[in-house]
């Protein structure tokens, strides 16, 4: 059986590869995550496809639904048959026991790699496994977030699930400084944490508000956006209802990794007030007493937010930018 998906769509996100209007079928060759080639018993699909822009490549999460498989999940396979491969790590002290992140979820091998089996059961992409210098596994799935192995319960266990949108790619641990991890996310960024995964921010640090407009913005935002869009706007985080509901809309980040700055100051403003006719959830906060003003500084503080490039294609101007 070979990755043939039907796309569905992503709030605001547009595929110029897709005909959705008349929802063809499509073989899709996704580098890293994904192969056009055959992924055994797996019975969905979660892609993961490109979106350029002039820094990088960047990786949006999409959800795809393949023809459900009646065949039984082998217990192990070899590895031609794994699913697509997107991270290695080897257990620091378990000799011969190998772990593979892969597109339908982690994946170990007791015997130097001969043969594998389902490790954790989640049966989800997973973007990335690796050893911490203090020999420490982490893995990450996505909906599930950052993972810990337990050695001796032989185990993942979650350590933090609040990434938004973000999913990461790479991580490692800094040997000079305990408990700090740097992790790569898809968007070509560096998150940092310094408390072993259980917070993260930015490389440059945590988003600080500057002007007052920022920071009545930043309560505002916390006291009534921070539950969808997510902790300094990085979006809501991936559930399994997001992924396999093609009629659920997730609330995109706020930050700069997503659309926001794609729009004016003026249409920002307006569906604050408005509303999304699209999202319930997206409420016409004028009826709870929001004014334009209040909109105005929520508006500051989500700039707040974007990098120097953002600010500088706001609005149609992301078009140029984009090329």
């Amino acid at each position: 059986m070979h990755l043939l998906v039907w796309l569905v769509s992503v709030r605001f996100h547009r595929w110029q590869f897709a005909n959705l209007k008349t929802s063809k079928i499509r073989r899709l060759i996704i580098p890293k995550y994904f192969f056009d080639r055959p992924i055994g018993n797996t019975n969905y699909a979660v892609i993961m496809t490109s979106e350029i822009d002039m820094r990088i490549s960047k990786f949006v999460i999409a959800a795809a639904l393949l023809t459900l498989s009646t065949m039984a999940k082998a217990e192990s396979v070899n590895i031609e048959k794994l699913p697509g491969i997107s991270g290695f790590a080897i257990h620091p002290s378990q000799r011969g026991q190998y772990f593979a992140a892969t597109s339908g979820g982690i994946f170990v091998s007791k015997d130097n790699g001969v043969t594998w089996s389902d490790s954790g059961k989640f049966q989800l992409p997973a973007t990335m496994v690796s050893e911490s210098a203090d020999g420490i596994l982490y893995a990450f799935v996505v909906s599930r977030g950052l993972l810990r192995f337990d050695d001796k319960k032989n185990q993942w266990h979650s350590v933090n699930n609040k990434f938004g949108a973000q999913v990461l790619t790479q991580l490692l641990t800094d040997p000079s400084r305990a408990n700090r991890l740097v992790a790569l996310n898809q968007f070509g960024k560096l998150v940092v944490s310094e408390n072993s995964g259980k917070d993260w921010h930015r490389m440059q640090g945590t988003y600080k508000a500057k002007t007052g407009s920022e920071k009545r913005g930043q309560s505002l935002y916390i006291k009534n956006c921070q539950s969808c869009h997510g902790i300094d706007g990085v979006g809501e985080t991936y559930t399994i209802k997001a992924l396999t509901d093609k009629n659920y809309l997730r609330a995109p980040a706020m930050d700069d990794s997503e659309h926001a700055w794609h729009h004016t100051d003026e249409a920002l403003v307006q569906t604050i007030l408005d509303g999304s006719p699209r999202e319930p959830r997206m409420q016409a906060w004028k009826k709870s007493g929001m004014t334009e003003e209040n909109a105005k500084d929520l508006v500051a503080y989500i700039k707040s937010l974007w990098t120097q490039r953002e600010l500088d294609c706001q609005g149609p101007k992301h078009m140029q930018c984009m090329q």
